[in-house]
């Protein structure tokens, strides 16, 4: 007794109460990971937080695609897909301006008939309930149900709680149980809450509280981590609250199984009449005096065994990845990697409010000795794939991105993605992450709408190669890169209300017309508003003839058109060559019912160009900017398409084009170039591509 009274006394000097901490090895056995802009992305405008799933699932019937769901900085909650047959990317938005905040992210599950049910939320607002849809026809996302508000918190039951909302979505299906449909949020006092369904989510139960921790003054806030293999059994992970509020944050884990919640060793906790479930009726992963932890995954092996990953903090700036397995009738914890800080940009002269957000750590749910973890390397965050055979002692890592020059964070498994399947992984490429909402709610300072967060989606799938041969395939290839570089790379000249960023605006509805793609037409009416937004105060007597003929507004602006019916080559006569004469360009191809001179402005274009031509001989023009070059490109090539000049100008059309697919395939992505410039490419493009048909 002596002796265990020892041991327990240095436990507690430690201050760690676990089962069998670890730290594992682990060999690189490849390097040959690229650039995260080498990715194709599933969206250039997305983010998700990691408390609702499954995020990403594969699924095949009819078709063969990976389909996941995100929410974008204007606040729309989207469903996408890749194909993996055609390769092509789709997707839709179900709910346009819920909330700017990554917590709102839609799961995504799939009934009998593979239609897809999408559940989602709002974050911090109370009274507000979860959303559901369910697509309207098996495996497609272009038609959905009406909207479903499902208010399952059941305030009178808990007529004495304090707080009242919906966040986060975990649903899950058991086909042993029938296929009922249980869903999994947090509720009422910030509490782990369920619901069931038996009709496939027609109607469901009143929730219930599913966990309650130790509490003492302040409410605390559990975060749960939720995974089933869809048959009888689902299991949890949980927190004690969050960990950078409490001053001690545990990590527990139970399963339920036919009506009951049994520890990992089968030991049975409770029947479902007898909830809740209580903290200390948990299995204990890992508690400590002074070490703070946060779940990330949780899976089970082929025999059953739930396995959990997870992030211990020593510090807040010391980010210890974990991987947790419930073998031998124990758990065991391996320690993979210390990650140094967190990857939120941190303002100057201001305290980081989430210095808890780590990369992260997701499990292959069908290969679960398999992990992708976000891991700064020098000062970036890169993706990498860790794999152990012999449960988490050692692991060989493999690079999936590296010298990337944007941060990479929060990768998620897709399940059902078998061993084969070449789309394992998804993650977030940020451009721009200071904080998870535009509205920080008093948290921290208040952030700009230009400084939101800017995420792409990426998946492990490199893009298809380009070359700079002028075909139709590599051309509309080419396009693509540069609209989604453009939608990627977002700069404050998108909101200013110049002609530049018209010309970028324009560009992409260029692409639009090619595509005919509604996730580019989805981000073109975000932009038509925010811009509009930015356009209320200006005032119309400064405004240049160069903005008032680029600007999508303008058709529906009466004193714009009023000013555009005078227009006659005197307003041509400035800056420059080139912009004046594709500005012209546009007005005659756009405005022509407008323009009182029209017939003149025909008439006159194909001398401005000679004299362009003759400024430009001797293949000088493919020493001109990018932007000049694809503008040049649009007055021929647009001139061609409308018959206003000669088509033996088309020759001159492709060597240039050419040449500017190579300039890209060759150059940094560290040297970007800027959104006018890709709108210039786009709006030329559309005109190439029509000048290839013809030709061909």
């Amino acid at each position: 007794m002596k002796f265990l009274n020892c041991i327990f006394i240095l436990f507690l000097g430690f201050g760690v109460f676990s089962f069998a901490q670890n730290d594992a090895k682990s060999t690189f056995v490849t390097s040959d990971g690229v650039s995260s802009e080498n990715y194709r992305s599933i969206t250039f405008n997305g983010v998700w937080s990691w408390f609702s799933d499954p995020r990403a699932v594969y699924f095949e019937g009819k078709h063969r695609r990976t389909y996941a769901g995100w929410i974008d900085n204007y606040g729309d909650v989207h469903v996408g897909f890749y194909d993996h047959k055609t390769q092509k990317v789709a997707s839709t938005v179900i709910y346009d301006n819920l909330e700017i905040d990554d917590h709102d992210n839609p799961s995504i599950i799939f009934d009998a008939d593979g239609r897809l049910l999408v559940f989602f939320n709002t974050h911090l607002q109370d009274d507000r309930p979860l959303f559901m849809r369910t697509s309207t026809n098996p495996e497609d996302i272009s038609d959905w149900s009406p909207m479903k508000e499902l208010y399952l918190n059941d305030t009178e039951k808990y007529s004495d709680s304090e707080i009242n909302r919906h966040t986060y979505t975990n649903p899950v299906r058991l086909s042993k149980e029938n296929g009922k449909l249980y869903i999994f949020w947090r509720g009422i006092d910030l509490k782990p809450s369920y619901s069931v369904s038996t009709d496939n989510g027609k109607t469901w139960s009143k929730g219930e509280i599913l966990f309650i921790p130790k509490e003492e003054n302040e409410l605390k806030a559990p975060y749960t981590k939720v995974y089933s293999d869809g048959n009888s059994k689902i299991h949890f992970t949980f927190t004690d609250g969050h960990p950078t509020k409490e001053k001690k944050n545990g990590l527990y884990y139970m399963y339920y199984e036919n009506g009951a919640f049994y520890k990992a060793n089968g030991q049975k906790i409770k029947e479902v009449s007898k909830l809740p479930i209580l903290q200390e009726e948990l299995d204990v992963i890992f508690e400590s005096e002074t070490i703070k932890s946060w779940n990330w995954d949780i899976a089970e092996d082929e025999n059953g065994n739930p396995i959990v990953t997870y992030v211990k903090f020593p510090k807040n700036d010391q980010h210890v990845y974990s991987y947790a397995i419930f073998r031998n009738d124990v758990w065991q914890s391996f320690d993979l990697i210390t990650v140094n800080g967190w990857f939120p940009e941190t303002r100057a002269k201001t305290q980081e409010p989430e210095p808890h957000y780590a990369g992260g750590i997701t499990i292959d749910h069908e290969s679960p000795n398999t992990v992708y973890l976000s891991v700064k390397r020098d000062t970036i965050f890169e993706i990498e794939q860790w794999t152990t055979n012999d449960f988490g002692e050692s692991w060989k890592v493999k690079s999936i991105t590296k010298n990337s020059t944007k941060n990479n964070v929060r990768p998620v498994s897709v399940r059902g993605a078998e061993k084969g399947n070449p789309l394992q992984v998804l993650w977030l490429q940020n451009t721009k992450y200071i904080y998870y909402a535009h509205d920080t709610h008093g948290k921290t300072e208040a952030i700009d709408f230009k400084d939101r967060y800017h995420t792409a989606v990426k998946m492990n799938l490199l893009k298809p190669q380009v070359d700079a041969t002028v075909t139709i395939k590599n051309c509309t290839k080419f396009l693509r890169e540069i609209a989604e570089s453009l939608l990627e790379n977002p700069d404050d000249v998108m909101s200013k209300n110049e002609w530049y960023a018209c010309l970028a605006y324009q560009g992409l509805n260029a692409f639009c017309d090619v595509t005919n793609e509604t996730r580019y037409k989805n981000e073109l009416r975000n932009m038509e508003q925010y811009q509009l937004d930015e356009t209320e105060d200006l005032d119309e007597e400064v405004i240049d003839i160069y903005y008032m003929i680029w600007s999508h507004t303008t058709p529906k602006n009466r004193k714009y058109l009023q000013r555009i019916e005078t227009v006659n080559s005197k307003d041509f006569e400035n800056r420059g060559m080139i912009l004046p004469i594709a500005t012209w360009m546009y007005a005659i191809r756009n405005y022509k019912t407008h323009i009182a001179e029209i017939d003149t402005l025909r008439k006159d274009f194909p001398k401005v160009v000679n004299l362009l031509l003759n400024e430009i001989k001797d293949d000088s023009f493919l020493e001109v900017h990018p932007r000049e070059a694809s503008l040049i490109t649009y007055i021929l090539a647009a001139g061609i398409n409308d018959n206003l000049i000669d088509t033996k100008h088309s020759e001159t059309v492709l060597k240039i084009w050419q040449q500017l697919q190579e300039n890209w395939l060759s150059r940094d992505f560290k040297l970007d170039w800027t959104e006018s410039t890709k709108g210039a490419v786009l709006l030329a493009g559309k005109e190439v591509l029509e000048i290839i048909n013809t030709k061909n």
